[in-house]
């Protein structure tokens, strides 16, 4: 089965602490009332904050199942076609 991609616009970001491996975690809220947590040692949540990850920003943000955040990336029209 395909993971769920959607694009969606950044509006906060929120530290949810670390993971038994001491990788970061964070709860990301979208612009349409969405919020979701990043996976359990995901490598995005080493990319939140740079500039193309930040409130405001557009991004491609791929789920697992139960609803927590597999990847997220940022959205360049380019990669889309």
């Amino acid at each position: 089965m395909k993971p769920k991609r959607n694009i969606k616009v950044i509006a906060s970001i929120k530290r949810a602490g670390v993971s038994v491996n001491g990788n970061p975690a964070y709860w990301v809220t979208f612009t349409d009332d969405t919020s979701a947590r990043t996976m359990s040692d995901a490598a995005c949540a080493y990319a939140i904050g740079n500039p193309d990850m930040r409130e405001g920003c557009a991004v491609v943000v791929e789920y697992t199942r139960s609803g927590r955040i597999r990847h997220m990336g940022p959205f360049k029209e380019e990669n889309q076609r």
